[in-house]
């Protein structure tokens, strides 16, 4: 019970540190009775306000205002869906959404705005792609995207500035683990990319450019035939990937592969 609060606020606090506040910056949780449904906390939110999630299900289409943090309580213990149709989670200009279950909407996670962050979410089955990016790349980084229908990603017209695709866990989509297109140039380091049914990456112009740093691609459908001399092709190794755990065996050849010695993918225990 003490290791789990502690680690609760460990995740909370690690998010709220992540942005800058105002002096009088508020903590709004929900459900309250000041603060009943996440729209209404977020109708009162302004920027450098963090809005807490209470474990529980949650349905509609959440938008998060420009400088709000939305984050989960207890890590995937708060579940936003989209009830089968519709944008689950739209982020505005600075904004974050962590800790969360993003699922059953048409989209998971849709970002046009610049410095927003989506880290350290489990975004699965939807209809469309996991993460929608327009324009500008959100940082993306220890997530679980899988078993949607589209792409775990997909980005049109995205440029690395600050945020990169790092560390995150990639797989079982039924189109490409991360599709791009348009006038695109990022960076995707770190990333478990695997079993997807079609590509583990896929370029969809040559005006792409992406630069490929230590990620892991494995078993995915379809591969190109090139894999550049700094990412490597293993068996994950997941604990048990059919109830959704991904975290990593002990024996995983990618512990101590990712950046600083930790491991490959999501760097999140659960």
């Amino acid at each position: 019970m003490v290791k789990s609060r502690i680690r609760r606020l460990t995740f909370i606090l690690s998010v709220s540190f992540a942005i800058c506040f105002r002096a009088d910056a508020t903590t709004l949780y929900v459900p309250t009775e000041e603060y009943p449904t996440i729209e209404f906390a977020m109708s009162r939110a302004k920027s450098g306000d963090t809005v807490i999630v209470r474990t529980g299900q949650y349905s509609g289409s959440f938008h998060v205002n420009p400088g709000v943090v939305l984050v989960s309580e207890t890590l995937f213990g708060a579940v936003l869906s989209g009830g089968g149709r519709g944008t689950v989670v739209t982020l505005g200009t600075g904004s974050t959404v962590s800790g969360f279950e993003i699922r059953d909407g048409t989209i998971g996670v849709f970002s046009t705005s610049a410095h927003a962050s989506v880290t350290r979410n489990r975004i699965i089955f939807n209809q469309q792609s996991g993460i929608l990016c327009v324009g500008h790349l959100p940082e993306i980084a220890d997530n679980i995207v899988g078993f949607n229908r589209g792409s775990g990603i997909q980005g049109w017209d995205v440029r690395t500035t600050s945020a990169s695709i790092n560390h995150n866990t990639i797989v079982h989509n039924t189109n490409h683990g991360i599709s791009l297109g348009g006038n695109t140039d990022i960076t995707v380091e770190n990333n478990i990319i695997s079993n997807n049914e079609q590509f583990g990456i896929k370029p969809s112009e040559s005006s792409v450019k992406v630069e490929l740093n230590n990620n892991n691609f494995f078993d995915n459908s379809k591969f190109s035939g090139i894999l550049p001399g700094n990412n490597i092709s293993f068996d994950p190794g997941f604990l048990d990937p059919k109830n959704m755990d991904f975290n990593l065996k002990s024996d995983s050849q990618l512990i101590g592969l990712g950046q600083k010695n930790q491991r490959l993918g999501a760097r999140i225990v659960y």
